[in-house]
C-alpha cells in the first residue's frame, strides 16, 4: 500500500457522465471526481450553476443501511457524511447534478449502484445535529472513533480479546503521532485481517502482515534480484518477464493505483496484460505479492480468460448494529469481443493474496485451462470501507461479505490445486519454488 488510491480514495473512479437513463444527455459540466467512503460511493464537485433538477427526486437526508454514510441533497448540491455513534465527519461537498445516472428511488428508500456495487439509504427528518458540531481531534476522540468504525462495521467481528485491548488504552499527550500510530496498531493487528489499513497523514499506509513471503518477493521482483532484466510498469506494481518458449509471466504486485487515476491505473493494467498475452502460448500469472487494490482492476484481469459473463460473487455489506447484511452487490466479470486467452495458465497464490487479487483467484479457479498453485490465500477477498478519523487520518474497516458459489469466502482462504511454498528464505538465496513448480505445470 503506497498511497490514499488503495486504501479507497480514487482507486476505482467511474466517470459519472455515462448515457442517462432518463434519455436526452445533458451537456456535462466540467468536473473533478471525488471517490469517498466505498467503491459506489462518488460525488461530482463542480462549478456549475446550482440549478439542478434531476436532483429534485431525491432532496433530504438520507442515511445509508450499513456503511455509516448520510447523504444531504439540498438545493443542487449534495453532501456526504460519515457517521457513527461518536461523531459527524462531512467528507465531501459539491454539485448534485447528474446524481440521477448512480441514484435512483425504489419506493420510500434511496438507491446508488456503481460498479456493481449497491448502498440502500432511508429517508431521515433531518441532518443529525453531530453533523454540525466542531470535531473533537484529540488522541482520546481518534482512538474512540477506531473503536467505534471496527466495532459498527468489521465483517466477521472482532476477536476475543478485543474489549480488553480497549479496555487498556491510553491515550498519548496531544501531538505525540508516533505514540498514537503505535497504539492504534497494537489495536488492530490481532484482528488478523490484511484488508484493514490505517493512513495517518501523509505517511505510508500500514497494514497488519498477512504473513509468508509475499512482501518479500516484491522487493526482489522490484530490484531485480529475481527475475533480473524483468520490466517493471504501473509504478512498481507490474513485472513482465520472458520465460522462454512462448511462457509470459507477468506479476500484480497490487491490483490498482498503477497510474494517477482509477482510469489511468485500469489502462495501465490492460495494456501490460495484452502486450503479454500476444505472445503467450501459457501464461504464469503471480498473485502471491497482491494484498491491496481495487476490484475494478481484478475484474478487468478476468475479463481476458472467461468465456461468458460470469457471476464471480454476491456482496453482502454488515449493517451497523451488527444485527445481519444487507445486499451491496454483485462482482461481475464480461469476457471480451475477442475470446479469451486460449492457453494454459496457471495462478500463483499465497498468504499475500488478499482484497480484489484473492477475488481475481476466485474468478479464475474454476477455469478449465487455470491451475492454481501455491499457498492458501488471506480469507478477506474484499476492500475495506473507507472511514476518516477526527484528525484527518484514514482508517479502513472491511465490512463486507464475499459470496462464491454459495460459499462465504471471508475467513476461507482459497485453496490451490497444487502446493508450492515460498519462503523469505528461498526469496533470500534467489529461488522461487512456486515459479519452478509453475513452469513444470505449464509444460507437462
Amino acid at each position: 500500500m503506497g498511497d490514499r488510491r488503495r486504501l479507497g480514495h480514487g482507486a476505482r473512479h467511474r466517470a459519472v457522465h455515462g448515457a442517462s437513463a432518463s434519455g436526452a444527455r445533458r451537456t456535462p459540466c466540467p468536473v473533478a471526481v471525488i471517490r469517498r467512503l466505498l467503491p459506489a460511493l462518488l460525488v461530482a464537485i463542480s462549478a456549475c450553476s446550482n440549478a439542478v433538477p434531476e436532483a429534485e427526486p431525491f432532496l433530504g437526508v438520507w442515511a445509508s443501511q450499513g456503511w455509516g454514510i448520510i447523504l444531504h441533497v439540498h438545493e443542487g448540491d449534495a453532501d456526504v457524511y460519515e457517521t457513527s455513534a461518536t461523531h459527524c465527519l462531512r467528507a465531501s461537498s459539491g454539485s448534485a447534478r447528474n446524481i440521477d445516472d448512480f441514484v435512483t428511488l425504489d419506493g420510500a428508500r434511496l438507491v446508488l449502484t456503481d460498479g456493481g456495487r449497491v448502498v440502500y439509504f432511508v429517508a431521515l427528518p433531518d441532518l443529525p445535529a453531530a453533523c454540525s458540531t466542531t470535531l473533537d481531534a484529540s488522541p482520546q476522540a481518534v482512538l474512540g472513533a477506531v473503536v467505534t468504525a471496527v466495532e459498527e462495521h468489521f465483517h466477521p467481528g472482532v476477536d476475543p480479546e478485543w474489549a480488553g485491548r480497549v479496555a487498556a488504552l491510553t491515550p498519548p499527550p496531544a501531538g505525540d503521532d508516533a505514540a498514537l500510530l503505535a497504539a492504534i496498531t497494537e489495536l488492530l493487528t490481532p484482528l488478523r485481517d490484511p484488508a484493514i489499513a490505517l493512513q495517518p497523514g501523509a505517511g505510508p499506509i500500514w497494514a497488519p502482515s498477512p504473513g509468508g513471503a509475499g512482501s518479500a518477493l516484491a522487493a526482489a521482483l522490484r530490484a531485480g534480484t529475481l527475475l533480473p532484466g524483468a520490466t517493471i510498469a504501473g509504478a512498481g506494481g507490474i513485472v513482465a518477464f520472458d520465460l522462454g518458449g512462448g511462457v509470459q509471466y507477468l506479476g500484480l504486485l497490487r491490483l490498482g493505483g498503477s497510474a494517477d487515476s482509477s482510469s489511468g491505473s485500469q489502462r495501465v493494467i490492460a495494456a501490460a496484460l495484452d502486450q503479454t498475452l500476444r505472445h503467450a502460448s501459457g501464461l504464469i500469472l503471480d498473485l502471491r505479492a497482491a494484498t491491496t487494490g481495487a476490484e475494478v482492476d481484478a475484474l478487468l484481469v478476468a475479463t481476458r480468460f472467461v468465456t461468458a459473463r460470469t457471476v464471480v460473487a454476491t456482496i453482502e455489506g454488515r449493517v451497523d448494529d451488527g444485527g445481519g447484511r444487507i445486499h451491496a452487490g454483485e462482482a461481475v466479470v464480461n469476457p471480451m469481443p475477442t475470446g479469451p486467452f486460449p492457453g494454459r495458465v496457471v495462478v500463483l497464490i499465497g498468504p499475500g493474496t488478499a482484497g480484489p487479487a484473492e477475488l481475481l483467484a476466485l474468478a479464475l479457479a474454476p477455469l478449465t485451462n487455470v491451475v492454481i498453485l501455491g499457498e492458501p490465500t488471506a480469507g478477506s477477498p474484499r476492500s475495506p470501507l473507507v472511514r476518516t478519523l477526527p484528525n484527518g487520518w484514514v482508517l479502513g474497516v472491511p465490512n463486507t461479505e464475499v459470496t462464491v458459489d454459495g460459499v462465504p469466502r471471508v475467513g476461507n482462504p482459497l485453496i490451490p490445486d497444487e502446493t508450492a511454498v515460498l519462503t523469505v528464505e528461498d526469496v533470500a538465496a534467489g529461488r522461487d519454488p512456486g515459479l519452478e513448480a509453475a513452469l513444470a505445470v505449464i509444460g507437462s
